[in-house]
């Protein structure tokens, strides 16, 4: 009579997991059929291509001969997109040159205190600049940069004297310091080899900055924003006098 070796199992009993030993570790073969089944979805994923610089280049070739080739077949197309660019390229050189025409205008023409402290750092020592060529002074340059050493524009006056101009691009609220005229005195003539020496502002000075100015072995002009409108409007008391 032939008898099955394995258990009946009962109704509603799992069956038991086989273990196997490997070495000193017991592995199950569920778990390794699951590992096996974790790495196969691993590798049947779709890997990521990675696209070098030359694949990239090429397939802009490729677009760009496809559309010389389209535009080639379809001369209204092309001479559509002609007109479109042209077009383009025309507004812009309009745009640039009025850009370029308010920026000359708003360094040499007659402005406000507040059109003053409006201007960037650069176009407010270009428009002292501006100012100094038109009451006469000759060789005007605008050195204004980082490490200047307080120059911001250098000029040789009617009366053949190299000046020294610091400019300061400040607010109603903001007054010019001592530390920022001592800068100007102690490069000046030592640094520069000038004559004169002027800060010119759009707002004021402190009482120290007016005191260190005042000395005679400095001598330092000062022009607050006030005085920078009457020197604008007529000239009045430049800063090299």
């Amino acid at each position: 009579m032939f008898t099955n070796s394995r258990r009946s199992r009962l109704p509603g009993r799992l069956p038991r997991r086989r273990l196997v030993r490997r070495g000193s570790l017991v592995h199950s073969r569920r778990a390794g059929a699951g590992r096996w089944l974790a790495r196969t979805r691993r590798s049947n994923r779709p890997k990521k291509r990675r696209t070098n610089l030359g694949s990239r280049m090429t397939g802009y070739g490729l677009l760009v001969l496809c559309a010389v080739l389209y535009l080639r077949e379809n001369p209204k197309i092309a001479w559509g997109l002609g007109a479109a660019v042209l077009v383009c390229l025309v507004i812009a050189l309009v745009v640039l040159r009025q850009g370029r025409r308010r920026r000359r205008r708003l360094i040499e023409g007659v402005r406000t205190l507040q059109e003053f402290t409006e201007m960037s750092p650069s176009d407010f020592e270009h428009a002292i600049a501006a100012l100094c060529r038109r009451d006469g002074c000759r060789n005007v340059r605008v050195v204004g940069e980082s490490g200047d050493l307080g120059a911001d524009v250098l000029a040789v006056t009617p009366l053949g004297k190299l000046v020294v101009i610091q400019c300061k691009l400040y607010g109603a609220g903001n007054l010019v310091g001592s530390p920022d005229a001592q800068r100007v005195g102690g490069t000046a003539r030592p640094v520069h080899g000038a004559d004169e020496a002027a800060i010119v502002t759009t707002s004021g000075y402190t009482a120290d900055a007016a005191r260190y100015a005042a000395l005679p072995a400095v001598d330092i002009h000062l022009v607050d924003g006030q005085q920078l409108i009457r020197w604008q409007a007529d000239g009045w008391q430049p800063p090299w006098l």
